[in-house]
C-alpha cells in the first residue's frame, strides 16, 4: 500500500472568514502522476491526555515535533503537551496562568510557533446575571510564542467594540497565516498584523476556511469549493473550483496543510480528501468504512504516517484517540447488515449508520438508496433486498406489510430481545399496529395544529356538521384565519383536506370517500368562506421596517384571540412548539383551543418521522433489529442532536426529553466555565404544569396516522383547481376525485 502522510488541524470552533484572489499563473502548477489510495480505512484507538489536563484548547501538528494539544489545567493555567509518534506525552509546557474572567483563544502554526487572543472582562456585577456583560469593560491583547514556548510578545489591541460585541458574539477562531492575524467573529471577520493593527474588516458571515498548503500557498475553502490566494484578503472570487460529486464540507474542521505529496485535505462529509499537484481530489480516509462519525469530532490531525490524532465528543465522554490505517486487504469480522432508504441519502442517515458503527461488536451497517417505491419492491421480489428499509408514511407501511416484504417487531422481540409493546406510548402503538401486530417504527412524530378560541371551539375534534355550525354562528366580520396563516381559499381546502387526508381515505383497506354530499359541500364552502383580502407581503416588505413587520405580524397573530379571525395553523415537532403557538397568539390557560380539521374520527391526527422496518427476506434479520433497537434507544434518543428536543416515541425518552426541555423553559440560559453565556433551546416562557398536562392529554388522544403523500396531493389539488375556476361542479370534482383516488389506492395497496 502506498502510505500517506496527512495533515488535519481544527481548532474548537468554527472559522468564518470571507475572501481571496485567484491564481493567475497556472504554471505554478506542476503536473505529477495522480496518487492513489489503496486503503482508507482507519483503526480508531483510545490514547491518554495529559494527567492535569482540564479543558482541551486545540490541536495541531508541528512540523518536525509531532502532535500538539494546547489545553488548561485545573489551576486555570494554559499549556501545551507534546507527543511522541506512540501518542505518549513526552513533554509539558507552562505558557501562562489567568485570573478572573479572562477568555483565552489559540492556535499554533505547523512551525509550532503559537498565538493566543486574551479578552480581559471587569465588572461590578455578579457572573452569570445580564448585568454582568451588559456593563463590563472589555480590554485585548495579543500574545506570541516561539515554538519552544519562549520568547513570549504581547501585543495589546485596539477596542474592537465595532466589530465585537462579547456579551453576544462568539470569537469563532484565531488563526496566524502568512505572517498575519485572521479572527473570525460571529458577526463578521478581520485581519490584523502583529503589531496589533487592523488591516481589513468585513462584518459578513461565511462558512470559508483559510490554510497554507504544502507549497506555502494559500488556499480558501468554503462549503461548495476552493479557490487560491494573491495574499490574505476578504474579497472572495466569483468563481470557485468545486468538489465534484463529493459531499459538502464538515463545518467543524474544514481544509488544512497537505503532507505526502497532497498539497491540501479537505474534510467532506463522506471522508478525506487530498489534492494533488495537478488539482486532482483522492480520497484519504473514509468514516463511515473506519466506523468513525466525523461530527464527534472537534479536532483532527496528522500524526505520523498513515496515522490521525482527534478529539471527539460523544455521548459518552470526550476522549483523545488515535486512528491507524489499517493493512491492505484487511476485512473487518462483523456481519454485513444492509439498510436501505426509499428515497436521497441525506447526511442524517449517514449519521445514524456510522453512530451505530461504532457501538456495534458484532454488525457492520451501509447505506443504499431506492429512488422509488418500486424499486425496493422489486429487490424485495427478486431476493436482493435490503435487511432493513427506511421509509416515509405509515401508508407506505402498511402496503409493504400487504406485499409480505417487512416483519412483526413484536416477533422479532420475542425471537431476539429489544423493545417491547410497553415501551412505546401507548397513542403510538395504537397509531401503528396493524391488527395487534407492529411492522415499523419511527424515533419520533409530529402534530399540524390549529389554534382556536374555546368560546368559538369547545372542544378540538368535531364533524364536518359541527364544524359548519360552528361557522355559521360567527359575526359576519370574522374572518376565517388571518393574513399570516389562511389567506386564499386553497389555504382553506387545504386544511379541510389535503392535511387531512385519513378523514377520507382508508390505507388499511385500500378504500376512499370522496364522492359524498358532505365533501361536495366542503368545497362549496371554500368559494364562500370569509378569508382577509389578498396581501402583497413582497411589497410590504420592501417598504416597511424590521420594527415594522414585527408590529404587524404580531398584530395578524393577535387576530385569532381578539375575535377579528377564527382559526390558525401551526405545527408541533416538540413541546415548545405547542407552548409557543399558545404565545404566539396571545393566549392565556383556559382561553383556546388545539383544534382538528373537521373528522368524524374521534381521534387526532399524528404525523410520524421517517420509518423503519425489518424486511422478511433480507439476509441478516438480526441485526436489522439490532440496528432498529439501538437508533430508538432511550440513550441515544435523549442525546441525539436530532431527536433530543422532539416528541419521541419511546416512553423513557419521552418522559425525560421533556423534563429537559421544561428545565431549559425556566433556565434560558446558562454561563460556562469562561463566562461565556449561553441560550438553551427551550419554549418562550417557562412550562406550567397545567400546560405540560394539556399538551400530554392532547397527545394521548393522536391516535389517527396522518401521511402525507405528494402523488394524491397532487391530483386532489388539480381537480380543486379545475373546480375553483368553474371548469366543475363541486360533485363532478368530488367523482372526478373518487374515481383518480381509486386507481391510485388499487395500484399502491
Amino acid at each position: 500500500m502506498k502510505k500517506l502522510l496527512s495533515f488535519l488541524t481544527a481548532m474548537t470552533f468554527i472559522c468564518t472568514m470571507t475572501g481571496c484572489t485567484d491564481i493567475k499563473d497556472e504554471s505554478q502548477l506542476k503536473s505529477v502522476e495522480e496518487i492513489t489510495v489503496s486503503q482508507t480505512m482507519y483503526k480508531e484507538t483510545y490514547v491518554n491526555f495529559p494527567d492535569d489536563k482540564r479543558f482541551t484548547e486545540g490541536m495541531t501538528y508541528v512540523d518536525g515535533q509531532g502532535v500538539r494539544l494546547i489545553y488548561t489545567d485545573s489551576n486555570n493555567c494554559y499549556k501545551f503537551a507534546d507527543y511522541d509518534e506512540n501518542m505518549v506525552v513526552k513533554s509539558t509546557t507552562e505558557l501562562f496562568s489567568v485570573e478572573g474572567n479572562t477568555r483565552v483563544n489559540f492556535d499554533c502554526a505547523d512551525d509550532g510557533t503559537m498565538i493566543a487572543l486574551l479578552t480581559y472582562i471587569e465588572s461590578e456585577y455578579e457572573i452569570g446575571t445580564p448585568e454582568y456583560f451588559e456593563n463590563a469593560e472589555f480590554s485585548y491583547e495579543l500574545r506570541k510564542y516561539a515554538p519552544d514556548g519562549g520568547g513570549e510578545e504581547v501585543v495589546p489591541l485596539p477596542e474592537l467594540g465595532n466589530y465585537y460585541t462579547p456579551s453576544a458574539d462568539i470569537i469563532q477562531n484565531l488563526k496566524l497565516i502568512d505572517g498575519k492575524v485572521l479572527l473570525s467573529l460571529s458577526s463578521g471577520q478581520i485581519i490584523l498584523d502583529m503589531n496589533g493593527d487592523i488591516l481589513e474588516s468585513r462584518q459578513e458571515t461565511g462558512f470559508v476556511y483559510y490554510c497554507q498548503d504544502a507549497n506555502g500557498k494559500i488556499i480558501a475553502a468554503t462549503d461548495k469549493g476552493y479557490c487560491y490566494m494573491d495574499g490574505l484578503s476578504l474579497n472572495l472570487p466569483e468563481n470557485m473550483t468545486e468538489y465534484g460529486g463529493y459531499l459538502r464540507l464538515n463545518l467543524n474542521l474544514g481544509v488544512t496543510k497537505g503532507y505526502g505529496g497532497f498539497k491540501a485535505f479537505f474534510m467532506l462529509n463522506s471522508g478525506v480528501y487530498g489534492l494533488t499537484e495537478n488539482g486532482s481530489l483522492t480520497e484519504v480516509f473514509n468514516y463511515n468504512d473506519s466506523l468513525v462519525s466525523i461530527n464527534d469530532y472537534r479536532s483532527l490531525v496528522y500524526a505520523g504516517e498513515g496515522e490521525f490524532a482527534g478529539i471527539s465528543s460523544n455521548m459518552d465522554k470526550t476522549a483523545l484517540t488515535l486512528l491507524t490505517v489499517r493493512p491492505d486487504g484487511y476485512v473487518m469480522n462483523r456481519e454485513d447488515v444492509l439498510v436501505g432508504i426509499v428515497g436521497d441519502i441525506y447526511l442524517t442517515d449517514q449519521e445514524l449508520i456510522t453512530m451505530y458503527n461504532k457501538k456495534s461488536d458484532s454488525y457492520k451497517a451501509d447505506l443504499k438508496s431506492y429512488s422509488e417505491m418500486d424499486d425496493f419492491t422489486a429487490a424485495v421480489l427478486t431476493d436482493d433486498a435490503p435487511d432493513c428499509i427506511s421509509y416515509s408514511g405509515t401508508n407506505n407501511m402498511r402496503r409493504f406489510k400487504n406485499l409480505g416484504a417487512v416483519t412483526d417487531m413484536y416477533e422479532l422481540s420475542e425471537k431476539y430481545g429489544g423493545f417491547k409493546r410497553e415501551d412505546i406510548l401507548d397513542n403510538v402503538a395504537e397509531a401503528l399496529e396493524i391488527d395487534g401486530r407492529l411492522y415499523g417504527i419511527s424515533q419520533r412524530f409530529q402534530f399540524d395544529l390549529a389554534i382556536g378560541r374555546s368560546d368559538i371551539f369547545p372542544k378540538g375534534n368535531m364533524t364536518w356538521q359541527e364544524f359548519k355550525e360552528i361557522y355559521n354562528k360567527t359575526p359576519e366580520d370574522m374572518y376565517f384565519s388571518n393574513i399570516s396563516d389562511m389567506n386564499t381559499r386553497e389555504d382553506v381546502f387545504r386544511f379541510l383536506c389535503t392535511d387531512n387526508l385519513n378523514s377520507f381515505i382508508d390505507f388499511e383497506n385500500g378504500e376512499c370517500h370522496f364522492d359524498t354530499p358532505e365533501f361536495a359541500e366542503m368545497l362549496e364552502f371554500t368559494q364562500t368562506v370569509r378569508i382577509m383580502p389578498e396581501f402583497d407581503w413582497q411589497a410590504f416588505y420592501d417598504s416597511h421596517t424590521d420594527d415594522e413587520i414585527l408590529l404587524f405580524q404580531q398584530e395578524d397573530a393577535n387576530r385569532i384571540s381578539n375575535g377579528e379571525a377564527m382559526i390558525a395553523t401551526g405545527y408541533a415537532f416538540g413541546l415548545s412548539d405547542f407552548m409557543d403557538l399558545k404565545h404566539k397568539h396571545q393566549f392565556s390557560d383556559g382561553e383556546f383551543t388545539l383544534v382538528n380539521a373537521p373528522s368524524d374520527n374521534p381521534s387526532s391526527p399524528i404525523t410520524m418521522g421517517m420509518m423503519f422496518s425489518v424486511v422478511t427476506n433480507g439476509k441478516c434479520p438480526e441485526g436489522a433489529w439490532d440496528y432498529i433497537n439501538f437508533i430508538t434507544s432511550e440513550n441515544f434518543l435523549t442525546t441525539y442532536l436530532q431527536t433530543e428536543r422532539s416528541f419521541v416515541t419511546f416512553k423513557g425518552a419521552f418522559e425525560k426529553i421533556n423534563e429537559q426541555i421544561r428545565y431549559y423553559s425556566e433556565h434560558p440560559t446558562y454561563v460556562d466555565e469562561q463566562g461565556l453565556t449561553h441560550y438553551n433551546y427551550g419554549a418562550q416562557k417557562p412550562i406550567t404544569d397545567e400546560e405540560y398536562e394539556m399538551a400530554v392529554d392532547y397527545i394521548s388522544n393522536c391516535t389517527v396516522p396522518d401521511d402525507y403523500n405528494q402523488t394524491l396531493y397532487d391530483i386532489i389539488m388539480e381537480e380543486y383547481a379545475a373546480f375553483a375556476a368553474g371548469e366543475k361542479t363541486a360533485e363532478e370534482c368530488a367523482d372526478i376525485i373518487q374515481n383518480r383516488v381509486s386507481i391510485y389506492l388499487s395500484e399502491n395497496s
